[in-house]
């Protein structure tokens, strides 16, 4: 589990209790007021503790829904377009304005982590949207697999996100792409 030094203050440990339980091997020094209790540290719960407010987004949240048999670097997450910068070389903070940063926000349990994430049919847009910024055989493997669950994806959904969406070109490239049609309503 991870702590962050917050933590540790509002149950009312000292610095130096902190300091005791390192020595003793009970907990870990991660980075500057991050702390483990287990030598490895789950990335995935790292950002969640380190970047409460911050949504897993493209191939990331790919990997985290099974579109994406890997987990390619670094970790993609969403903030808030007057978020603080992420200054992490493992971390690529995309930035949202607030109207698209609430769209589709859905909560997923991943490898015992509850993870931010957006739900399927929005993160479908946004690959589809970000897909000059995604490598091409990463881009392939997931809209291939968003084919195979195209019967389950909630169409009306997707019909309610694309009035939010200025590039029109968006509906015909999932209509196209993950739906064999010219037209998916």
């Amino acid at each position: 589990m991870i702590y962050m030094h917050n933590d540790f203050i509002k149950r009312g440990y000292k610095d130096y209790h902190v300091k005791r339980l390192m020595k003793e091997g009970k907990l870990f020094f991660i980075e500057k007021g991050v702390y483990s209790t287990k030598k490895e540290v789950n990335y995935f719960e790292y950002i969640v503790k380190k970047h409460p407010n911050a949504i897993f987004n493209l191939w990331t949240a790919c990997y985290c829904y099974g579109l994406l048999k890997e987990n390619k670097m670094p970790y993609v997450i969403a903030t808030k377009q007057k978020d603080r910068k992420i200054k992490n070389e493992n971390i690529k903070q995309v930035f949202m304005s607030d109207d698209l940063y609430h769209l589709g926000n859905n909560l997923l349990k991943f490898e015992g982590v509850s993870i931010q994430t957006f739900d399927i049919e929005r993160l479908l847009i946004e690959v589809v949207r970000n897909k000059t910024k995604i490598e091409y055989a990463i881009y392939e493997e997931i809209i291939m697999n968003y084919r195979k669950i195209r019967n389950v994806l909630n169409k009306r959904k997707l019909a309610l996100y694309f009035p939010y969406f200025k590039d029109k070109r968006i509906l015909r490239r999932i209509a196209v792409e993950v739906f064999d049609t010219n037209s998916i309503f």
